[in-house]
């Protein structure tokens, strides 16, 4: 098989330099340097801005941020997107409301684009509950998904409680907002019952609003044997609906820096880089024209529409 361009719609490099000086974007520890985004054929690459909810989040984004600015201008060869993985970067537990949404608009706008927003990582937040909470959606996670649609930025449901998910769908459609949920890097918890996976109903919601889901490569997140379960899970995305609305979000990141240590090992050997896109491809053994989509063309034409 030839070999295809990709894209994928979430690593965590900007973490990796954060931790700064002798970290480069050349580092095999990162597992998403930028030599083994060129082995993977990646032309395109979102770069999230990620945090816990902590004192000092919002300093940690904003060194991210600065890290962005100057990657972008070094290596113009793959186009560069941003993203924020919980909204505790943009704004901290004890700070007035106004800042962190006055804080918001201007990176989107000193950006060119934000592509998605988290409102919460596993923990619950001012904005709403992670992953390992039962909490819903707060005041201020309403107003935050307010400034969203204005902005044009995604709702991010890879983090989300289950209970945060359906009150995010329920205040776009009380409110009538243009606001568009995708799930940057998550599976299917049908095939692996783990918290950080899409419940079905979830998942068609998204299909159904226009949204993508991008394929997620942790290894306790695909569960059982990587090349088939990772194939089973593309095939459950299908059926639900999204046949063009998958892609890969792989969430490539140094190990090392992982707060999530339960979900050691991470990933599966020879899969566990972004060097590896092109062996997926040519191992899932579909169809080419859906591989086609996968690896690209089914994020660009939802790039393309927001």
């Amino acid at each position: 098989m030839r070999q295809i361009p990709c894209a994928d719609l979430h690593c965590d490099l900007l973490l990796y330099l954060a931790g700064g000086p002798p970290r480069t974007p050349f580092d095999p520890a990162a597992r998403c340097s930028l030599p083994f985004l060129k082995q993977g054929g990646v032309v395109f690459q979102t770069l999230a801005v990620y945090t816990e909810t902590a004192p000092g989040s919002v300093p940690q984004a904003e060194k991210q941020i600065s890290i962005y600015k100057q990657h972008v201008q070094e290596f113009p060869e793959i186009r560069w997107m941003p993203a924020i993985e919980n909204g505790s970067g943009v704004i901290e537990e004890g700070e007035k409301l106004e800042s962190g949404l006055e804080r918001l608009e201007k990176w989107h706008r000193e950006l060119k684009n934000i592509l998605y927003l988290s409102l919460t990582w596993n923990t619950e937040n001012r904005l709403g509950g992670g992953n390992f909470s039962t909490v819903g959606l707060k005041r201020d996670g309403e107003i935050f998904l307010e400034k969203l649609a204005e902005l044009g930025i995604c709702i991010d449901f890879s983090h989300t409680s289950d209970a945060l998910a359906h009150d995010i769908l329920n205040y776009i459609d009380k409110k009538g907002l243009q606001l568009t949920p995708i799930a940057s890097h998550s599976n299917f918890r049908t095939l692996c019952d783990m918290r950080r996976n899409l419940p079905d109903e979830i998942a068609k919601e998204i299909f159904k609003r226009g949204g993508v889901i991008g394929i997620n490569f942790v290894r306790k997140f695909v569960g059982g044997e990587f090349l088939p379960q990772l194939r089973r899970h593309i095939e459950h995305g299908i059926a639900l609906g999204g046949e063009r609305q998958l892609c890969f979000g792989a969430d490539f990141f140094c190990t090392t820096d992982s707060p999530s240590k339960d979900l050691e090992p991470y990933f599966v050997e020879g899969y566990d880089n972004s060097s590896c896109y092109q062996k997926v491809l040519r191992e899932l053994e579909l169809p080419e024209p859906f591989l086609e989509g996968l690896s690209l063309k089914n994020l660009f034409t939802f790039l393309s529409r927001e």
